[in-house]
């Protein structure tokens, strides 16, 4: 009898543990544009809640005539701080190209003095659709 109670407990354990690691991720059903949709909200409206699940974790962040690369680190870091700030800028993003494993999108950002152009790519991954490579342009 105790070998049954201890074989049973044994399997629920197990059973528990394998339940909890195939659990998808919050976006792991998310589409491209959805995905690209809370990035460009968590640049313009500071909705920084999914940050940490919007990138790869060999995200490739540059701005040009700027200071290199970011990493995935410092580029979460900065959305974080800006949560719940607002540009007071009209914003406008598009996909410019999508396949079943990439996509290429394009964010305006339209100052009273500059524009402000990001060119973003996502890429579809086991853990669902991820902005892989960012641009940044200052017109």
């Amino acid at each position: 009898m105790k070998v049954i109670i201890s074989t049973l407990f044994f399997v629920g354990i197990i059973s528990s543990i394998a339940n909890a690691a195939s659990k998808p991720s919050t976006m792991r059903s998310w589409k491209a544009a959805k995905v690209l949709d809370a990035y460009v909200k968590s640049v313009t409206a500071g909705e920084s809640q999914l940050v940490e699940h919007l990138f790869t974790d060999d995200l490739e962040y540059y701005v040009k005539d700027g200071e290199g690369r970011k990493s995935k680190k410092e580029v979460i870091k900065f959305l974080k701080s800006m949560k719940g700030h607002t540009y007071d800028c009209e914003t406008a993003y598009s996909v410019l190209d999508e396949t079943t494993t990439n996509c290429l999108a394009k964010m305006t950002m339209r100052f009273q003095t500059f524009t402000r152009t990001d060119y973003i790519y996502l890429s579809s991954t086991d853990a669902g659709w991820k902005v892989c490579k960012i641009l940044v342009g200052n017109s």
